[in-house]
């Protein structure tokens, strides 16, 4: 729905930007950042994660947009480390229609970048001050956003006897610094197998030959560690490897490990040639294509696939019937040889790639391609998804609908397909109720554009998933007060403007600023908040008739609205407003300790020290800040050299454009009484 340029035009404010993002979109974002006339440094999340110093992290960004922020959504990364440091005293804008993949842990390891701890404490209210999510329901009808139709799910034939052979393999020797269980093992083939028996079968080839580097080791005596298996490449059917003697040092009971990694081969080895010729399933698999493409004969249809494999075997067996193309991490593939992967998007796709038209005898219909295509990549020219496997999140489902279902479409519908894993796969992965439940929880808590990918079995978990999430809300509060909004004329005056309605219920609605921080506050039965939910209650109690605005009336609301003010700065000064992180608790009960334990002669100067200090702990600052504060916060350090070493990690003179201009404590804007 356009992130992209919400963020350039955000960027327009700041004059030192940084934008991370995959490298695969790296050719996307100049082209956006061009277009828009943005001048930005750019660098990847791959090369976040491959080096400890950053060169950007010196240049003190003041604005840093991370795109796909998802991928940086795990805080024991070198990438997320990296991330912190460079965007240690900026404003952060993270874009991602998919926050949630696992867990609800993984969104706020995003808001710690900017918010530190502090963002496992948020309440509802903060958190919907953080999340901004626009449902397609909310939009003007002309942006040609295409309605995503309910799945179509569809059924492979099933043959249990592989998941019992899978599951039963003796188990692989772990690593010497430790590895995978058998068990595991057994789950990832079922997984591949789920996919497509190519995929499967190129999985167990890979096994095996891995199997035979372990024993060419073994047998010399040696056992290699985790590092020493990287350097063995796969790849098209053979492994290259060093000599073990020069890559490991010897093992312990080397016989023992031997035999069982022999054991392991044999019987990978017996399965493969048991099962080498089976392909009744993916023939199952070609079928459903064929028939998708038959219901929609002048669609342009992408299928998704985890794996590349069960991508190739398709390929191979569409390819004949023409305009048809596969897209991988090794390029774009055609009837007539390889092509680039831009060449490929710009047959499938020459609307969305601003390209033209191509030959009629190169035009692609079908597009099979894998994962790598299901992020920042616009293929509007589509309206068919087919899901050919079911991956292990929700959140993946959505990314690959994304590609088709968003701003400039020229389709009315999308339409969906998902094939359904065997069902004695599906027993044992639970793959439909993990996914399921993934997506129940992503849609609670930053709401979902998608349907649902699979029935719900209880009305119970129907009910949690139709629960409005906190964005959800904050987009009703938003568009209630939005069809509210009017032009007046240009003044210098800085008069409230006020207005009164009929209400059953008394109160006021207001919109003021607070250290020029704008916020809306209602007031409902004397009961003054800021809270989302106060605030949706108060704006439905607007909509009766105008009224005169009573004076008496208006001078109460001003009272109250005073009131919560001295209310907020004093719990504010407190530390207890809000949410609050162990480490800033820690701060300030330091600090207050340092104010009282100071001598009688030094106590002013020290309390103005403190005070700067207990600003830097009140206020919310990203992982690297905090990093560092929680170091401060058990240094020895003489109470005077402590206070002043808080006080210097105080940012938020930089990392705002407008900020070098006074703030007022409290302005009140807007006012409208209930009666």
């Amino acid at each position: 729905m356009g992130k992209t340029f919400v963020a350039t035009a955000v960027a327009r404010g700041y004059s030192r930007i940084l934008v991370v993002a995959p490298a695969a979109l790296a050719s996307m974002w100049r082209g956006a950042l061009a277009t828009t006339c943005t001048s930005a440094d750019f660098v990847t999340f791959e090369r976040l994660s491959r080096t400890s110093e950053i060169p950007t992290a010196r240049k003190n960004y003041d604005l840093v947009i991370i795109d796909e922020a998802h991928h940086a959504r795990n805080p024991a990364t070198r990438r997320y480390r990296n991330l912190a440091k460079v965007a240690r005293e900026a404003r952060i804008i993270l874009l991602t229609a998919t926050p949630i993949h696992n867990r609800t842990g993984e969104m706020l390891a995003l808001l710690s970048l900017f918010l530190g701890s502090r963002a496992r404490t948020l309440t509802s209210d903060e958190l919907s001050r953080c999340v901004v999510r626009r449902e397609r329901d909310g939009l003007a009808h002309d942006l040609m956003i295409p309605v995503v139709t309910p799945v179509v799910h569809r059924e492979v034939a099933d043959d249990p006897a592989i998941v019992e052979e899978l599951m039963a393999l003796p188990p692989p020797i772990p690593l010497r610094d430790g590895g995978l269980g058998g068990a595991l093992i057994g789950r990832g083939l079922v997984h591949q197998w789920a996919s497509s028996e190519a995929a499967l079968g190129e999985a167990v080839r890979r096994r095996i030959a891995k199997a035979a580097a372990l024993i060419a080791s073994l047998e010399a005596g040696n056992y290699p560690t985790a590092r020493e298996l990287e350097t063995w490449t796969y790849c098209e059917g053979a492994l290259q490897l060093g000599f073990p003697e020069l890559l490991s040092s010897p093992a312990g009971d080397s016989r023992t490990l031997l035999d069982a990694v022999r054991s392991h081969s044999d019987a990978l080895q017996k399965f493969h040639a048991r099962h080498r010729t089976e392909r009744s399933l993916d023939e199952q698999r070609i079928d459903i294509l064929i028939s998708i493409r038959q219901a929609h004969p002048n669609a342009k249809i992408v299928a998704f696939a985890q794996y590349a494999e069960t991508v190739s075997m398709l390929f191979s067996c569409l390819a004949s019937a023409g305009r048809t193309a596969m897209l991988t991490a090794r390029g774009g593939v055609v009837a007539g040889g390889r092509l680039t992967r831009d060449d490929v998007l710009a047959r499938f796709a020459p609307l969305a790639s601003h390209a033209e038209a191509p030959p009629r005898a190169e035009h692609i219909d079908l597009l099979l391609a894998t994962d790598l295509l299901s992020e920042g990549v616009n293929l509007q020219d589509a309206n068919v998804v087919v899901h050919l496997d079911v991956p292990w999140t929700a959140a993946r489902l959505e990314q690959r609908v994304g590609r088709v279902a968003r701003m400039g479409s020229i389709h009315e519908s999308v339409h969906v397909h998902l094939l359904r894993p065997p069902a004695s796969a599906a027993t044992l992965l639970r793959s439909e109720l993990l996914v399921r439940r993934k997506w129940i929880k992503a849609k609670q808590t930053i709401g979902s554009t998608g349907n649902a990918p699979f029935a719900f079995q209880a009305e119970a978990e129907k009910k949690r998933s139709l629960r409005e999430s906190i964005p959800a809300k904050t987009e009703r509060l938003r568009g209630i007060l939005e069809s509210w909004r009017r032009a007046l004329p240009s003044s210098e005056s800085r008069d409230v403007v006020a207005a009164s309605v009929r209400s059953q219920r008394s109160g006021f609605l207001a919109a003021v600023s607070v250290k020029d921080e704008p916020l809306v506050i209602s007031c409902i039965s004397d009961c003054v908040s800021a809270e989302l939910d106060a605030l949706i209650a108060a704006s439905v109690s607007c909509e009766g008739e105008e009224m005169e605005a009573d004076s008496a009336n208006y001078a109460v609301a001003v009272n109250q609205i005073n009131g919560w003010f001295e209310h907020y700065l004093a719990s504010t000064s407190a530390g207890v407003s809000g949410s609050r992180s162990r480490a800033q608790k820690r701060l300030l009960t330091r600090i207050e300790s340092a104010i009282q334990s100071a001598p009688p002669h030094v106590r002013t100067r020290r309390s103005r020290a403190a005070a700067r200090a207990r600003n830097v702990a009140t206020s919310a600052h990203g992982a690297a800040i905090e990093a560092e504060l929680e170091a401060l916060g058990h240094s020895p350090l003489p109470d005077d050299d402590w206070l002043e070493a808080v006080g210097r990690l105080d940012t938020a003179h930089r990392s705002s454009p407008g900020a070098s201009r006074p703030a007022s404590d409290l302005t009140i804007h807007a006012l409208l009484l209930l009666r």
